[in-house]
């Protein structure tokens, strides 16, 4: 049985009313952020309470790019994508998606960032947590991660919009394949630096025939990570995710 999700972010207020919205529409997970003002104990307790699965968590990313740094700033990230996993664990959230990189200004690959990133992977073992390297503009970070610490909580997670207006390519999913472990699904014009965020169908960027042939047996949720239509209600907007995910995999 296919399950599908839905990406809901940060959370500032009572999401209540949203979350009976997305269970209403069809949906059987959402994909969280654990890093609004709202009260994230309430947030997963009202999830569950509507019948929704937590498929993944996506973790902060914030000045990523010092995590490759021997600065404070990159004990900073490091420690924000720690906590990140411990909470993860805390919550029963079995997998989070990580930036490694941001921007065209990156720094290289650095020994203290893979010494970090090899430290994380044993918080997220011991938190019980997959990390998802998620594609961006450029996949050598990833490339040299996968390639350099040969570890089962080590996953990926296709985006893509990212692989539609930034890498600008079709490489990301068939290349990674094999450790997809979450999605990231929305739309754009594919113009470069275009991360509308649309509903699948709805822009003309993604190649969705080459998404759905790559995602053949895939067996996990099909999520979406869409911006609201202010112009819809909740449930008119999330009905349209609903039959948008269904567009992409049924």
């Amino acid at each position: 049985m296919i399950k599908y999700g839905i990406q809901t972010g940060k959370q500032n207020a009572d999401p209540t009313a949203m979350f009976e919205a997305v269970k209403r529409a069809g949906f059987d997970a959402v994909l969280v952020s654990l890093s609004g003002t709202f009260d994230n104990d309430r947030q997963i307790e009202i999830i569950r309470r509507v019948g929704l699965e937590i498929d993944n968590c996506h973790s902060p990313w914030n000045d990523i790019n010092h995590l490759w740094r021997d600065t404070l700033k990159g004990q900073g990230a490091y420690e924000m994508l720690r906590d990140n996993l411990i909470e993860c664990g805390k919550y029963c959230i079995p997998r989070a998606v990580w930036h490694v990189s941001s921007g065209n200004n990156y720094p290289p690959i650095s020994q203290i960032g893979m010494d970090r990133v090899a430290s994380l992977i044993e918080v997220a073992d011991k938190a019980n947590v997959d990390i998802c390297l998620e594609n961006q503009r450029f996949f050598h970070f990833i490339d040299y991660i996968y390639a350099h610490l040969d570890c089962p909580r080590l996953k990926f997670c296709y985006d893509s919009g990212h692989e539609a207006c930034f890498s600008q390519t079709r490489l990301a999913l068939p290349k990674y394949r094999h450790k997809l472990a979450a999605l990231h699904l929305h739309d754009n014009s594919g113009v470069y630096n275009s991360d509308d965020h649309l509903l699948p169908g709805r822009g003309t960027g993604v190649d969705w025939d080459y998404v759905r042939k790559n995602l053949e047996g895939y067996e996990g949720v099909i999520s979406l990570e869409v911006k609201r239509i202010p112009e819809m209600s909740l449930d008119e907007f999330y009905a349209a995710a609903y039959e948008a995910a269904k567009f992409v995999k049924s």
